[in-house]
């Protein structure tokens, strides 16, 4: 029966992100937070516009898978009939006051621009290797091309990394902190909206931080104090510095397009004493943690579809950077799903 069970689950994999967005889109976990107690069906029901236009036995049956994807706890009162759910650890992830918050990776998948594209796994995997990814399939262009014709995808984009920056850059600035030594200037390649920088340039005030990315991102980022926001094509030019920050960025890209990135970033910097410091999941580094390796496999998978990029094994980014001309390289594990890359000309 518990294979059974296992397969089942598997097969309705999807419900989970699904039910997951849900659930942020109502503000189920929210609303429980802002309570400060656990809180009743009736009372979560009544509490919120949103969840007192659902049916109670519907919004009784979301928290009750809830609570099986351990984000709600579900607690008998003595001497009551009604059970009262509150937050568990995990959920507060994806609280809306919490800075360190997946919610708005949450809310950029939908069905049209990222669900949509697993249907079509099967064909991409016996597709030809200059096949279009599944996304160009169904869009007609890349999500970098849509993003800038759509407003409202490029939003969900650069909250989604403006979200993982929250996660990683504090690991980064913390458990990094020597590797910024000494350095003048760093340029975030494929910076987005400058977030990433605003953690540096305030834990560094002495290093000139600027955001390199295309026009249209930078025209939606706000201002921050310290970060030079600039916009173009990295593949056609990378702003000087004496250090180079890619974060969560080579994933996007194939090999050859990686290759071709980093010998420009290699000839960008100081031979002497310039550094590529690329922040990036590092596939199998923690082999006793399935949930971090299943994580990383899973947006493995997803880059293939999306992008056509691809999550890589520490041997995989050591020939990489060879490859591309780089003498030295550093790998420095941080309190986060990515791992620090550093590589030396």
């Amino acid at each position: 029966m518990k294979n059974q069970g296992n397969v089942w689950n598997i097969i309705c994999g999807s419900v989970d992100s699904s039910v997951l967005k849900c659930t942020i889109e109502l503000g189920i976990l929210d609303t429980i937070y802002n309570s400060s107690k656990p809180m009743t069906l009736s009372s979560l029901a009544s509490t919120s516009p949103s969840l007192s236009t659902l049916k109670t036995e519907n919004l009784y049956r979301l928290l009750r898978y809830l609570s099986h994807m351990n984000l709600i706890a579900i607690n008998s009162v003595e001497g009551s009939d009604e059970d009262t759910f509150s937050l568990t650890g995990i959920s507060e992830l994806l609280l809306s006051s919490q800075e360190r918050s997946l919610k708005d990776w949450v809310l950029a998948i939908d069905e049209e621009h990222s669900i949509n594209g697993w249907h079509e796994l099967s064909d991409y995997c016996l597709s030809a290797d200059d096949a279009p990814t599944p996304f160009v399939k169904l869009h007609g262009k890349t999500i970098w091309e849509l993003a800038e014709e759509v407003p409202e995808i490029n939003g969900l984009i650069n909250n989604a990394m403006a979200c993982d920056t929250k996660m990683v850059m504090p690991a980064f600035v913390q458990g990094c902190g020597s590797i910024l030594n000494g350095v003048k200037k760093l340029v975030d390649i494929g910076g987005g909206i400058g977030a990433a920088m605003s953690y540096v340039v305030k834990a560094y005030p002495g290093i000139q931080c600027m955001a390199f990315d295309l026009p249209h991102v930078v025209a939606a980022a706000p201002e921050i104090p310290g970060v030079e926001m600039v916009g173009g094509n990295m593949f056609e030019f990378i702003p000087p510095a004496d250090a180079l920050l890619l974060k969560f960025m080579l994933h996007n890209w194939n090999d050859d397009e990686c290759i071709k990135l980093l010998k420009r970033c290699k000839e960008t910097i100081p031979a002497d004493h310039g550094k590529v410091i690329i922040i990036e999941m590092v596939l199998y580094q923690d082999e006793d943690d399935d949930y971090l390796t299943r994580a990383r496999l899973n947006l493995d998978l997803d880059m293939m579809l999306s992008s056509g990029g691809k999550e890589r094994t520490n041997d995989e980014w050591r020939i990489l950077l060879e490859e591309a001309g780089f003498k030295k390289i550093e790998f420095i594990p941080i309190f986060a799903i990515q791992s620090v890359i550093v590589a030396y000309p």
